[in-house]
Protein backbone atom coordinates (compact mmCIF):
# COMPACT_ATOMS: atom_id res chain seq x y z
CA UNK A 1 0.00 0.00 0.00
CA UNK A 2 2.62 2.54 0.98
CA UNK A 3 4.54 1.48 -2.38
CA UNK A 4 1.64 2.34 -4.56
CA UNK A 5 1.08 5.77 -2.78
CA UNK A 6 4.68 6.51 -3.55
CA UNK A 7 4.28 5.82 -7.37
CA UNK A 8 1.03 7.57 -6.87
CA UNK A 9 2.77 11.10 -5.19
CA UNK A 10 5.35 10.57 -8.02
CA UNK A 11 3.27 9.85 -11.01
CA UNK A 12 1.41 13.18 -9.64
CA UNK A 13 4.61 15.52 -9.41
CA UNK A 14 6.15 14.02 -13.21
CA UNK A 15 2.44 15.10 -14.52
CA UNK A 16 2.49 18.25 -13.11
CA UNK A 17 6.19 19.19 -14.03
CA UNK A 18 5.25 18.23 -17.72
CA UNK A 19 2.26 20.04 -18.17
CA UNK A 20 3.39 23.03 -15.93
CA UNK A 21 2.75 26.00 -17.86
CA UNK A 22 5.04 28.01 -15.69
CA UNK A 23 8.51 29.50 -16.86
CA UNK A 24 11.22 29.99 -13.83
CA UNK A 25 13.09 32.28 -16.02
CA UNK A 26 9.76 34.90 -16.37
CA UNK A 27 10.22 36.80 -13.49
CA UNK A 28 13.95 37.73 -14.79
CA UNK A 29 14.16 40.91 -16.50
CA UNK A 30 16.21 41.08 -19.26
CA UNK A 31 17.54 44.08 -20.48
CA UNK A 32 17.79 43.06 -24.12
CA UNK A 33 13.83 43.31 -24.37
CA UNK A 34 13.24 46.46 -22.41
CA UNK A 35 13.73 50.10 -23.23
CA UNK A 36 14.88 53.07 -21.05
CA UNK A 37 15.64 55.41 -23.70
CA UNK A 38 13.10 55.87 -26.31
CA UNK A 39 13.92 57.22 -30.39
CA UNK A 40 12.04 60.52 -30.93
CA UNK A 41 12.62 60.98 -34.96
CA UNK A 42 10.43 58.98 -37.39
CA UNK A 43 11.90 55.89 -39.12
CA UNK A 44 11.13 55.22 -42.86
CA UNK A 45 8.63 52.13 -43.22
CA UNK A 46 11.13 51.07 -45.92
CA UNK A 47 13.77 51.15 -43.33
CA UNK A 48 12.09 48.56 -40.99
CA UNK A 49 13.17 44.94 -41.17
CA UNK A 50 11.66 43.73 -37.80
CA UNK A 51 9.42 45.05 -35.31
CA UNK A 52 8.83 43.32 -31.40
CA UNK A 53 7.18 44.60 -28.39
CA UNK A 54 8.80 44.95 -25.10
CA UNK A 55 8.85 42.07 -22.38
CA UNK A 56 5.83 42.43 -20.32
CA UNK A 57 8.02 42.62 -17.20
CA UNK A 58 9.47 46.05 -18.43
CA UNK A 59 8.78 48.95 -16.64
CA UNK A 60 8.22 51.26 -20.01
CA UNK A 61 5.89 49.85 -23.02
CA UNK A 62 7.06 49.88 -26.15
CA UNK A 63 8.45 48.58 -29.63
CA UNK A 64 12.29 47.67 -30.49
CA UNK A 65 12.66 48.04 -34.26
CA UNK A 66 15.48 46.75 -36.64
CA UNK A 67 16.58 48.64 -39.24
CA UNK A 68 19.51 48.49 -41.81
CA UNK A 69 22.40 50.79 -39.81
CA UNK A 70 20.50 50.29 -36.44
CA UNK A 71 19.97 47.23 -34.45
CA UNK A 72 17.69 48.03 -32.14
CA UNK A 73 15.67 51.31 -31.55
CA UNK A 74 13.39 51.97 -28.92
CA UNK A 75 9.98 53.30 -29.77
CA UNK A 76 6.99 54.34 -28.34
CA UNK A 77 4.23 53.58 -31.00
CA UNK A 78 5.41 52.25 -34.69
CA UNK A 79 3.10 54.00 -37.52
CA UNK A 80 3.21 53.27 -40.96
CA UNK A 81 2.10 56.72 -42.35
Amino acid sequence: MKMSRGFLFLGFVLIMALYSDANPLASLSSPEDCCFSFFKGKIPPQNILEVKMTGPHCTQQGFIVTTPKFSSLCVHEVTTN
